[in-house]
């Protein structure tokens, strides 16, 4: 039995890969990084450098010519300096440039000619900064990213974006718009993703999306959204990933979503949605991953799952969920992860996971089941470990955590939760948090 199996390690890795990569990338000859002893920005930079980084730098203007003996450059990065002030002409004879970001700043302003003559810049960040305006006329209409997120924008105007033809990614997300005038994407005819988690905005309307066979990502979490439009969501070819955490939905409109053959994320999480409508997900054919974690729901059906044949995960922890019929996951054919942990559950049936034939992971976790019962749970004879043979004919509750580790990922999560287990077959092996086996685990309380 090894650790390296677990998915509890992914997290640790991931970070690990992170650091490695970046610590590679700013190694690359052809950058330049200056930190916290910089005040100024070098006449001249090294040789043949294309990217140059002032990262935590001292620098609070950028004045007028400042790169103006490195015409090479295609990158310039201001990151966590105390920047107030970006002069006009401050970038000009960058013929290369492609990629200027100004971010973790304390820039409230940009004039209009900051960025003039930059017909090659292609993407332009400038978030976490305390910009509170912005003038027509700003931006290239050759930009393909904009990253405007968190910063004190109160309002958009639509003539801001009006000649941005070739824009592909709009991030506006955690300023402080209320509003979005209903024109404001007329222009974007090339836009893939809009990102607008704000925290304020209380609408949504059919207008912002004209050109909906391009968009391949709408992020709307952390909203104030108290409803949807019906047919809101109809009529996207390209559309990958709907994200609407976050938000004050109390019901979905009986027809919601279709004609996105391609949505393969859905998320609804953190509303308030007490009851789903039969079918309404039945046009997501393609839907691999449904997220209706955090709401109040009641009750689910079958119906409620209706042409989701290729979904892979669907979570529904955190709910009011009291019952599951025999039947409710039953054309979920494609179903490897479940999660049902902080529910109101009582029971389940004990053939409910049966249809499911590539189930590996079922979350059942803080469910009532012994909450409802104290001491009326008979214990069945007790588990015994099949593998590793150093711990074979040890029984389970004897053995500590970290030698409960389970090779293969065919688990049922119950987290403390004192049940009685009956399994369809020898062999399980019981990780202190989860039950393991090559096929799924049968569980059933036995109530007297």
């Amino acid at each position: 039995m090894t650790r390296g199996h677990t998915f509890i390690c992914l997290l640790p890795l991931l970070i690990g890969y992170s650091s490695q990569s970046c610590e590679k990338d700013c190694s690359k000859e052809k950058q330049d990084v200056y930190e916290k002893e910089v005040t100024h920005i070098p006449v001249s930079l090294k040789a043949g450098v294309t990217e140059v980084f002032f990262v935590e730098s001292n620098i609070t203007v950028i004045p007028k010519g400042a790169f103006a003996n490195n015409p090479e450059l295609e990158k310039v990065e201001f990151i966590t300096t105390p920047t107030v002030s970006i002069e006009n002409g401050a970038f000009e004879g960058l013929v290369n440039l492609k990629h200027i970001e100004i971010s973790s700043t304390p820039l409230t302003t940009l004039s209009v000619d900051v960025f003039k003559d930059l017909h090659n810049l292609e993407e332009l960040l400038l978030k976490l900064n305390k910009i509170r305006s912005l003038e027509k006329g700003l931006f290239d209409e050759n930009l393909q990213t904009l990253h405007l997120a968190k910063n004190h924008l109160s309002y958009v105007s639509s003539k801001l974006f009006s000649k941005l033809h070739n824009l592909q990614v709009l991030r506006l997300y955690e300023n402080q718009l209320t509003a979005i005038p209903d024109d404001i994407f007329k222009n974007l005819s090339s836009l893939k993703e809009i990102a607008l988690q704000s925290k304020k905005i209380n609408a949504i309307s059919a207008k912002w999306f004209p050109h909906k066979n391009k968009l391949s990502k709408i992020l709307l979490d952390n909203n104030i959204l108290t409803e949807l439009p019906p047919e809101i969501f109809v009529g996207f070819p390209l559309l990958k990933t709907l994200t609407l955490n976050g938000n004050k939905l109390a019901s979905l409109p009986p027809v919601l979503f279709g004609e996105m053959p391609k949505l393969t994320e859905l998320s609804l999480s953190r509303n308030s949605l007490t009851s789903l409508p039969q079918g309404v997900f039945s046009p997501l054919k393609k839907l691999r991953k449904l997220d209706l974690s955090n709401n109040q729901l009641l009750a689910v059906s079958g119906e409620s799952f209706e042409g989701l044949e290729k979904l892979t995960e669907l979570n529904l922890q955190y709910n009011q969920i009291k019952s599951l019929k025999a039947n409710t996951f039953e054309k979920l054919t494609s179903l490897t992860t479940l999660k049902l942990a902080h529910n109101s559950l009582g029971t389940l049936p004990e053939d409910i996971f049966d249809p499911l034939p590539k189930l590996s992971k079922v979350y059942l976790n803080n469910n009532n089941w012994m909450k409802a019962n104290p001491g009326k749970i008979k214990s069945m004879s007790p588990e015994i470990c099949n593998q590793p043979e150093d711990l074979k004919g040890q029984e389970i509750m004897s053995l500590n955590e970290d030698q409960l580790v389970c090779p293969k990922i065919g688990n049922v999560a119950l987290f403390h939760q004192p049940m009685s287990l009956g399994c369809n077959s020898p062999g399980v092996v019981q990780h202190s948090n989860m039950f393991c086996h090559k096929d799924i685990v049968r569980a059933r309380v036995i109530v007297a």
